[in-house]
């Protein structure tokens, strides 16, 4: 009887060992599934705010090209117009402009 009763407790013991060992497997496997999840999720969140920031990147480049040929054609044209003004007419202007502001009651004292 003492026989059959420690058969008993050895068979218990080794069901739960076993059931550990079960336990222990399926909570590594979870974890790494749920690791391999995150870094997925943290993955496409990155992409999708680089795609973001790329797009932005694009619409801003494209904008100052705009600006910049829209200032360019600008330039051109006043550089051709009859109406250009020589630089060195409009450095004298503004010397003088300058000059007439300094010596004003209201800036001269």
């Amino acid at each position: 009887m003492q026989s059959e009763v420690i058969d008993d407790i050895l068979t218990v013991e080794d069901r739960a060992a076993k059931i550990i060992e079960d336990a222990e497997k399926t909570a590594r496997e979870n974890i790494s599934q749920a690791h391999d999840k995150a870094a997925k999720i943290i993955a496409e969140a990155v992409d999708a705010v680089r795609e973001r920031g790329k797009a932005e990147v694009d619409s801003a480049e494209a904008l100052l090209s705009k600006h910049l040929e829209e200032y360019e054609e600008e330039r051109a044209r006043i550089e051709n117009s009859e109406n250009a003004v020589d630089p060195n007419v409009l450095e004298r202007a503004v010397s003088r402009i300058i000059d007439r502001i300094c010596t004003t009651e209201a800036f001269g004292e």
